[in-house]
């Protein structure tokens, strides 16, 4: 499936099924991201926060300081727009333009077996063997879907967690400036005084700038 924009096909790994070994869980960290894509949209960066069961990315998107909050637990996400101390409440499956330009990450991902993954269900994977990305050991994975395109991964050993993407459309999503380590509770809750966005309550279906 290829996709125009920001809307990488990453598969950020959430392990967490009951029958999976401790031992491969994700394990938190935070660190830089970028995102390039052939698109006239350009390119993106910001910061990615990551703590079992959530995760959160910062960014700058058209001149604008957004954060969008993925609640692993709750299947839930959060786009927070700062200027404006406004939030928009995403339910799984629900419809979101103002993160289709925005990388998406999965919530189901087994390191072992990405073709396990619902979002590469019809996809075939090969195991590329191991390789070093920023001077972390990865395994690299190939996933072809039936129609062609195809993502090859780059998955941290010891994070066991994707940190490169690319895709044959020729997009890329990597991290960088990697940081182990338990993250703040508070990043992944809204900020106080935020108030709440309905998208049902505007004529354009946009919030104000």
């Amino acid at each position: 499936m290829k996709r125009s924009g920001y809307t990488l096909v990453i598969c950020v790994l959430l392990l967490m099924g009951a029958t999976l070994q401790a031992q491969f869980l994700p394990q938190p960290f935070s660190a830089d991201f970028s995102a390039s894509t052939t698109s006239h949209t350009g390119d993106l960066t910001g910061k990615f926060f990551f703590s079992l069961p959530s995760s959160r990315m910062d960014m700058s998107a058209q001149g604008r300081e957004m954060s969008m909050i993925m609640d692993g637990s709750k299947q839930v996400n959060y786009m927070l727009m700062h200027a404006q101390k406004m939030y928009m409440e995403i339910r799984a499956g629900q419809f979101n333009p103002m993160a289709r330009n925005l990388p998406q990450v999965e919530h189901s991902f087994d390191s072992k077996n990405p073709c396990a993954s619902s979002l590469h269900s019809d996809s075939t994977c090969k195991d590329l063997g191991p390789d070093t990305r920023n001077g972390r050991p990865c395994e690299k994975w190939q996933l072809t879907q039936k129609n062609g395109h195809t993502t090859t991964m780059w998955v941290d050993q010891k994070l066991h967690f994707p940190i490169r993407s690319e895709n044959s459309d020729g997009s890329v999503f990597e991290f960088s400036n990697i940081k182990e380590g338990a993250q703040p509770a508070s990043l992944f809750d809204i900020p106080a005084g935020y108030k709440k966005f309905d998208m049902a309550n505007m004529p354009s279906g946009r919030p104000p700038l």
